[in-house]
C-alpha cells in the first residue's frame, strides 16, 4: 500500500461516522441461523447498540455467553423465534399441516414436527399450571434475561397480538419454572437450510 494513500473505512466504521454525525441513531445486526455468537466480538468491541438473536426454550445456547456479553456491553437484545416456528405455543401435533409453500414445510420436513410435538408435550407437564398457557409460558422464558429488551413474537391476528402484548404487564416467570424449562434446552443443528 502506498504510505499516502488512506485504507478503506469498513463498514461499521462509516455507520459509526454516520451516527456521530446524528444521521442514524443506532447500529444493530441480526445474528444469522449457524453462528449467533459471531457478534460477540462486536459487542465487546462497541460496534452494536442492538441486536437481534434466536432464543427461545429450545435454543438457549445464547444464554451461555451472547446475553452476558450484549448486558455487561449495554447493547440492546431483541429476541427472535420465540416460539420456535410455532411450535411452542403447544398448538400444532404430529399431523399438522402447513399451507403450500410455507417456511415450516421444510423447518418441520420428515420426522422432525414429531419429534418436536414430544418435546413440546414435555414442556407443557413442566410448566403445568405455573403458566396460563404455552404462548405465555414461552414469552415470559425469553424475556426473564435481564439482558432482553423485546421480543418479536410471531401472530397472526389482532387476538394473538393483544394476548403476546399483555404477556409483559403480568409477573415475571418464577425462577424455579425458568430452571426447569432449562433441561428443554435442543441442540438441533441447523433447520433453517430444511431437510431434504
Amino acid at each position: 500500500m502506498d504510505a499516502g494513500v488512506e485504507p478503506h473505512p469498513t463498514a461499521l466504521e462509516v455507520l459509526r461516522r454516520l451516527q456521530k454525525e446524528g444521521k442514524l441513531h443506532g447500529i444493530g445486526i441480526s445474528t444469522p441461523e449457524q453462528d449467533q455468537n459471531s457478534l460477540v466480538d462486536l459487542m465487546r468491541g462497541g460496534w452494536l447498540d442492538a441486536v437481534q438473536v434466536i432464543y427461545n426454550i429450545f435454543e438457549q445456547e445464547p444464554a451461555a455467553e451472547f446475553l452476558p456479553v450484549a448486558l455487561e456491553n449495554r447493547v440492546g437484545v431483541i429476541v427472535r423465534v420465540a416460539f420456535d416456528e410455532g411450535a411452542l405455543t403447544g398448538k400444532f401435533t404430529a399431523q399438522t399441516k402447513f399451507m403450500e409453500g410455507e417456511f415450516r414445510n421444510h423447518y418441520f420436513a420428515g420426522d422432525r414436527l414429531a419429534r418436536t410435538v414430544q418435546r413440546v408435550e414435555k414442556i407443557k407437564a413442566a410448566v403445568g399450571s405455573a403458566e396460563p398457557d404455552m404462548v405465555t409460558a414461552a414469552l415470559k422464558f425469553v424475556l426473564k434475561p435481564a439482558a432482553v429488551s423485546t421480543v418479536i413474537p410471531g401472530m397472526r391476528n389482532e387476538q394473538q397480538a393483544e394476548l403476546n402484548c399483555g404477556v409483559s404487564d403480568q409477573a415475571a416467570m418464577t425462577d424455579e419454572l425458568e430452571m426447569k424449562l432449562r433441561e428443554h434446552a435442543w441442540r438441533r443443528g441447523v433447520w433453517y437450510s430444511g431437510k431434504d
